[in-house]
This record gives structure tokens, sequence and C-alpha cells, in this order.
């Protein structure tokens, strides 16, 4: 099996050809890790400076960036949000390609930002998160065209929509499918992560892994399927099999699921720091608000 890295603000690691580049590179710990939103100059700048690091750093392999993936109350807490949103139902609400499809200026920034790198990096490449139809497909390829974007650009199925309606994006100009298990998990068998009953390994979560795998080296060839999220080790062999090109495994994961030494990531509690502060900041923000209206 190929493996590729998920990167979230990590120094890249030093790992030869054991990977085949980098299958995301998370964007929202970006913003998060420095606590400002994409419409601040200070965001733009560091999200340039880290991606061009990464380009770099993997020069010859392909590097995926995935646009901004943030809930509404992680977007609340960051300095320069563009829009304060109240949502009950964060989870299932304004997140991934909707928010930016809702409020396309900021949007719009990020793509800008990333067309200009892929006009001097040829490895840099997009990964689209939590899309649901070609309609959202369509608007953004247009917005990524207008922008003189040179990269190639990828599809995350999460929803289950996709899958569904597979044909349809197959008739798109993608290159990239990356299954996000861990939003499938929770949209397919109805449960939120952290329930007993999240079962990535289950019968239904699997043969949407290998059906997708199938329809598109049957109808595209030149489109790779990789597989993304929170992954275990037994998930890993379970899907080995299978047929899909890489699997993409979070920094911290690396170790385990590849067999590495962890001395190669010195950086592994970045994300579970980045998580930490973001929640401090949600916290205090809905103390605040409690505060006021008590």
């Amino acid at each position: 099996m190929n493996y590729m890295i998920a990167l979230n603000g990590e120094k890249p690691p030093v790992l030869g050809d054991f990977v085949k580049g980098v299958g995301m590179i998370r964007s929202e710990y970006l913003l998060r890790n420095i606590e400002s939103y994409i419409t601040t100059e200070n965001a733009k700048k560091y999200v340039e400076e880290y991606v061009a690091k990464v380009c770099e750093f993997y020069k010859g392999k392909p590097v995926w960036y995935r646009t901004s993936e943030l809930v509404a109350p992680e977007v609340n807490v960051l300095q320069g949000a563009d829009v304060v949103l109240e949502e009950k139902h964060y989870v299932l609400g304004t997140r991934g390609v909707r928010r930016g499809l809702k409020y396309k200026e900021t949007f719009n920034k990020e793509l800008q930002i990333i067309s200009i790198l892929s006009q001097k990096y040829n490895n840099l490449n997009i990964l689209l998160p939590y899309i649901k139809d070609v309609d959202e497909l369509d608007e953004i390829l247009y917005m990524l065209k207008k922008n003189n974007f040179a990269g190639k650009c990828g599809i995350m199925l999460e929803i289950p929509s996709v899958f569904i309606m597979l044909e349809e994006f197959l008739k798109r100009k993608i290159n990239n499918i990356t299954i996000g298990i861990n939003d499938l998990t929770m949209l397919t068998l109805g449960t939120f992560r952290d329930s007993e009953y999240h079962e990535p390994c289950h019968p239904a979560i699997i043969k949407i892994i290998r059906d997708t795998v199938d329809n598109v080296k049957k109808y595209r060839s030149d489109i790779e399927v990789n597989v993304a999220g929170y992954i275990s080790e037994t998930f890993a062999e379970m899907i080995k099999g299978i047929g899909t090109d890489n699997l993409v495994v979070h920094y911290k994961d690396m170790p385990k699921i590849c067999n590495l030494s962890e001395d190669l990531f010195p950086d592994m509690d970045f994300v579970s720091g980045v998580k930490k502060l973001t929640k401090s900041r949600i916290k205090e923000r809905e103390e605040k608000h409690a505060m006021y209206n008590g």
C-alpha cells in the first residue's frame, strides 16, 4: 500500500520515498494555530509561507491543499472572522465549501493564494472538503479558472450524495477523490465520532470505498482514489486489498500505522495543542455570551 502524509502545520518530516507526497494540508489548523482567519494579512502570509515550504520540501511529489474546513464556533473565535454564525447543529451546518460558496469574497482570497502559488509550484493541487453535488464543484472550478489556478483539483467524498452521484462527478475535471472516513462514517451510519456506534470498519463503509474504487477505475483511470482520516491499524489492514491508490495518514499516526520511529516526528503534539487552544477560546466566548445574556 502507498502512503501519503497529512500535515496540519507541523514541520515536514524527512521520509524519503516512503511517502508518495502530501495527501492533504489541513489548512484550518494553520488558521486555528495563529487564531486568525484567512481575511487577515497575517493569515494570508502564514498560509502562503507554509504551503510554499511544503511544496519545496516535497518537490517532485504531489501536494494537496485542502481548503479550510472550519465549523461555525471555530471561525467565530478567529481574528478577522468575516461572519459570526450561531449554529446549533454546526457539524451539519455551514462548513467546508458550503461556507466558501456562501461567502465567496472570503473564499476567493484563499483560492487566490493557492492559485498564485500553483504558478510557481507545479506539484501544488487543491482539495475541496464537505462538497455535496456537482453544482458546487462547477461553481468552484469556475472560480479557480478565473484565478488562473494551474494545478489539479480533487474532492472529498464525505457526504454520501457524492457516492450516490459519483457518475456525475466523474464527468468533471477532477483528478482526485479522497474518501474522508470520519465524516463518511458519521453521515452514513447516523452517528457522532465519539459514539459507540461510530464504526469506520462497518461493512457499509467498506462497501462504499470498494465500489468507489471499482467505478473510478472503470470509467476514469486517471483519477486517484485515496482514503484519509483518523485511521486505526485494523482499518488500514481491512482496505489493503481494495485497490485504493494511497492511504493518507495524519502526521501523528504515521509511527503507528507505518511502523516508523517517533523520532522522525517531533511535532506529535501539534494538533492536540491547536485543538486545546480552540476549545478554550470557544469556552471563553460561550461564558462571555452567557454572562451578557444572563
